[in-house]
């Protein structure tokens, strides 16, 4: 697996051995890119929540995001040599702890884009979804980018006036949803255009 863009480019990365890792598919992470691109990296601040091997978050530094938090309790080792490889390591927190305390560890900071990949078929997407919410972890029109399975989509009825579905890509049984994060009163507005903010 490879760095796809930006100064990183074709970076390999390193993957834990004998874990059930489940790495975001090439062609999935250049979508993902394809599409945030169109709406600015440069300068942003991201979560990798989930991180694995680090590569969605690391791909973000590559394309000049500022800095970005990674939190895997297993692969942290891992995150931190592959940030060293792209020669973003001043760039990149690396969080140890589980998924829960290392989210409220980071209560009062704020992420321009969140990425998440939780454990597919363990009901985990709405809980990550309700507790990076609940702890004001997106910034002002923020988008979380969540990766997951066909059969378990995130469940917007229970996150009504905080995020709306934007865009929404399928890869096979992959699917990934880029949910709008915004404030009560610019929700309408979203609503009613459909653009991201500042698109015309």
């Amino acid at each position: 697996m490879k760095i796809i863009g930006g100064n990183a480019k074709g970076t390999l990365l390193s993957a834990p051995q004998g874990r059930n890792t489940r790495p975001t598919l090439g062609r999935v992470r250049e979508s993902v890119f394809n599409v945030l691109a169109n709406v600015g990296i440069l300068e942003t601040k991201v979560l990798d929540i989930f991180a694995g091997t680090g590569a969605m978050g690391l791909e973000a530094l590559s394309r000049g995001a500022a800095e970005a938090v990674f939190i895997d309790k297993a692969t942290a080792s891992i995150i931190r040599e592959n940030a060293a490889r792209c020669h973003v390591a001043d760039r990149a927190k690396i969080l140890r702890g589980d998924v829960s305390s290392s989210l409220k560890a980071l209560e009062g900071s704020q992420f321009d884009y969140i990425f998440m990949d939780p454990p597919y078929r363990r009901g985990y997407i709405n809980e990550i979804l309700k507790m990076v919410l609940d702890l004001g972890l997106p910034a002002e029109d923020a988008v979380i980018i969540a990766e997951h399975s066909i059969s378990e989509p995130p469940d917007l009825s229970l996150f009504e006036g905080r995020l709306a579905l934007w865009k929404e890509k399928k890869v096979g049984a992959i699917v990934v949803s880029y949910l709008q994060c915004r404030q009560e009163s610019n929700f309408n507005e979203f609503n009613e255009t459909g653009n991201m903010p500042g698109q015309l």
